[in-house]
């Protein structure tokens, strides 16, 4: 299971819990902040992020026409 699709599941998993929205907001927010963060590091070190050609957005061709 790939990060963005756990991110999902918990996030669904929160928005049909009983919490409140302002604290789903700040975790998600923990979450994209955690993640920029790791993202940086990886970055500094010189590693190299392999996504096999797939875009990370979902609906939109992996490849421009």
């Amino acid at each position: 299971m790939t990060y963005i699709e756990q991110f999902e599941q918990e996030l669904v998993k929160k928005l049909q819990s009983s919490e409140e929205p302002a604290d789903i907001v700040r975790w998600a927010g923990e979450q994209v902040l955690a993640s920029y963060k790791n993202g940086i590091a990886a970055g500094q070190k010189g590693a190299t992020v392999i996504r096999k050609g797939e875009s990370r957005r979902r609906g939109f061709p992996a490849k421009a026409l």
